[in-house]
């Protein structure tokens, strides 16, 4: 990265990520990668509902008349928090959530999805339900950089078709066989062994977010508006990671701190794209050089969520 690349005033993004602070690394050497826990001292609160098995009656999912959206109806009184990354199973494919988003309080909205399922296109149930996965995050991270181009208007190629690549090639390394292409087969080939690399990781009470880094692959973060939420999120988010090490050739942990600083510095100073929401305000950032990007979404002046990747593989499928 030089300087040429960042804007000479902090970015909007910057004051959410300054006052969190990184906890010690914890190293999965057997596999190569690193995971640090991101704590906070505040304790903010967050008036919303998140999609839950435990709350299925305050809201609904639903297919629409287009394959990359789908109909949220929000049944509470209280706005629903929809994560980038959650997978919905069931209907004809399973989709992926493009993008955070609040939806208001007994109101629908269709929001932007990507399919996770190339191969199926038959009913598995009517309506979707919340899935037991959220999409691994190099995969995510993929779907995330080409959706973030056009918004920045740098169209890098369809966000689906590079989704479906990154499933195949992914299922291909991994030796996975899946009759519908179902990134939760990827999941499920591997489950005991993600069981026990999960029993491994190290938490904190005051944690609000994750910074990992695999070598040569990835550097990802998430944020959240305080720790409720982020323990809402944290087992499916700690397993997106875990199937990446599974997935990694890459051994060299040499200064790992130089690379996370200018990734954090990047995303302080990266030029931003404002998009209103309806409840709240996203801010994205995209490099095509750096490979990196980044959606904020933000809501009465608080950050409900933040999500950000460098892809290190200076390609965007693997």
């Amino acid at each position: 990265m030089t300087l040429n690349n960042i804007q000479p005033r902090p970015n909007y993004t910057s004051s959410f990520i300054q006052e969190p602070f990184f906890s010690k690394m914890q190293r999965f050497d057997k596999y190569g990668g690193i995971f640090i826990p991101v704590l906070s001292n505040e304790d903010k609160k967050a008036d919303f509902i998140t999609i839950d098995k435990n709350n299925t009656k305050d809201f609904s999912l639903h297919e629409t008349e287009r394959v990359n959206s789908l109909l949220v109806k929000n049944l509470s009184n209280k706005p629903l928090l929809v994560l980038n990354g959650e997978i919905f199973d069931g209907a004809k494919q399973d989709r992926v959530a493009n993008e955070t988003v609040l939806v208001p309080a007994n109101s629908s909205l269709e929001i932007k999805v990507s399919c996770v399922e190339q191969g199926r296109w038959a009913y598995k149930t009517r309506a979707f339900s919340r899935g037991k996965n959220m999409f691994n995050y190099h995969s995510k991270g993929v779907k995330d950089l080409h959706n973030n181009s056009a918004k920045h208007n740098q169209p890098s190629g369809s966000v689906q078709d590079n989704v479906w690549r990154s499933i195949r090639d992914k299922q291909t390394r991994m030796g996975v066989s899946s009759n519908t292409g179902s990134v939760n087969d990827t999941y499920m080939r591997f489950d005991e062994t993600l069981s026990h690399l999960r029993e491994e990781i190290i938490e904190e009470c005051n944690q609000m977010g994750l910074l990992v880094m695999i070598p040569g692959k990835y550097i990802g973060l998430d944020l959240f508006v305080n720790n409720e939420t982020f323990r809402k999120y944290k087992d499916r988010l700690y397993k997106s990671h875990l199937i990446e090490l599974l997935d990694n050739n890459q051994r060299n942990l040499r200064y790992p701190e130089n690379k996370i600083n200018s990734f954090m510095l990047q995303l302080m100073y990266g030029k931003e794209v404002i998009n209103p929401k309806e409840l709240g305000v996203e801010y994205s950032i995209y490099e095509r050089d750096c490979q990196i990007t980044s959606n904020a979404l933000v809501f009465n002046n608080d950050l409900i969520h933040l999500t950000a990747i460098q892809n290190m593989e200076r390609r965007y499928a693997r």
